[in-house]
């Protein structure tokens, strides 16, 4: 050691230099975060049939702005409008039987009436009769004829009820029917109007393989619409990264849309959970972890609103971004 300096051996150099990059890695990382594991996304709706059929026409074009109600896909509604035909003349048939019910409980309550008060009629002669049987103005055998006859008119009666009850069930019976025919209709009607497939929302027609002639199932999706509203960044963090993220926190990001320029965003949301393993039904967000040769630190997608940016640019659903923050 002459001169009072030392002098450091060459392995220990590398010691030293492997601990000042290690040094550094850590300071970085914890002070900024960065990845290039992020893309726009905006909300997609499947665009699905809710009946079967044969498509008679398309009339958008793929990548086509559309409004919401705008017609996207039209189904041969003629089977469709056979079936409403159908389904009224089965409603004014079940009409028509129960209003002919309805007049024979009409009916029904009258032949009521009209025993109830032959029975009262009979039963006030009877009366009369045993009195003045009693006193010898009418024989016994007027007496026993009366009395068979109030019998008689009392069984009328019973059979009157019947028939009454009878008849009221039936009303029951066929105002359920015209209830069901009602609503055989409304159904009808409505596989009607969903012959003719409507845009739910504003959007952009995305690429499809449907065309007139095709065969499509009910709730088999047939076109996607990139939707105009909620535009964002979904960048998927490390979890040291993400759990230190806070809702309302400045970030920056670029978009290969618009490569040369830094734009701020904010932190709309931090996912809490992952799925482990690519399986349906999809709860969960799952992934990916490996490459060919590597497996990744697990991590976890964070929205962020794209903010100002949105005013002057149109994004790419999909599209390459990437993000980066101070801590």
């Amino acid at each position: 050691m002459p001169g009072g300096i030392y002098h450091i051996s060459g392995p220990i150099k590398v010691i030293l230099g492997a601990c000042a990059l290690i040094g550094a890695y850590m300071i970085i990382d914890y002070f900024f975060t960065y990845t290039a594991d992020a893309y726009v996304s905006a909300d997609v709706v499947l665009v699905s049939p809710e009946i079967s059929g044969f498509v008679t026409e398309v009339p958008v074009d793929r990548n086509q702005k559309v409004g919401a109600g705008e017609l996207l896909m039209q189904i041969d509604p003629e089977p469709f409008a056979l079936v409403v035909q159908q389904a009224r003349a089965d409603e004014a048939t079940a009409l028509a039987n129960l209003r002919r019910s309805e007049a024979e409980v009409q009916v029904a309550e009258a032949s009521v009436t009209a025993a109830v008060a032959k029975v009262a009629n009979l039963s006030a002669q009877q009366q009369r009769f045993e009195e003045l049987t009693d006193n010898g103005f009418v024989t016994q055998q007027r007496l026993d004829n009366i009395t068979l006859s109030l019998e008689e008119a009392n069984a009328e009666t019973d059979s009157a009820r019947d028939m009454l009850r009878a008849a009221t069930h039936q009303v029951e019976v066929m105002r359920s029917t015209y209830d069901a025919s009602k609503s055989a209709t409304a159904l009808a009607q409505y596989n009607l109007r969903k012959s003719s497939l409507l845009s739910p929302v504003d959007g952009v027609v995305s690429e499809y393989s449907v065309n007139p002639g095709n065969y499509v199932l009910e709730g088999v999706p047939q076109l996607g619409l990139i939707t105009n509203s909620n535009w964002r960044i979904v960048a998927n963090l490390i979890e040291r990264h993400a759990a230190r993220l806070t809702p309302g926190q400045t970030v920056y990001f670029q978009v290969s849309s618009d490569p040369y320029r830094i734009h701020k965003g904010t932190v709309r949301s931090i996912g809490r959970g992952v799925s482990r393993m690519d399986e349906m039904p999809r709860v969960l967000p799952f992934i990916p972890l490996t490459t060919d040769w590597i497996r990744l630190s697990q991590r976890f997608p964070v929205e962020i609103d794209m903010g100002e940016f949105l005013k002057g640019h149109k994004p790419m659903h999909g599209g390459d971004a990437r993000i980066f923050l101070v801590h």
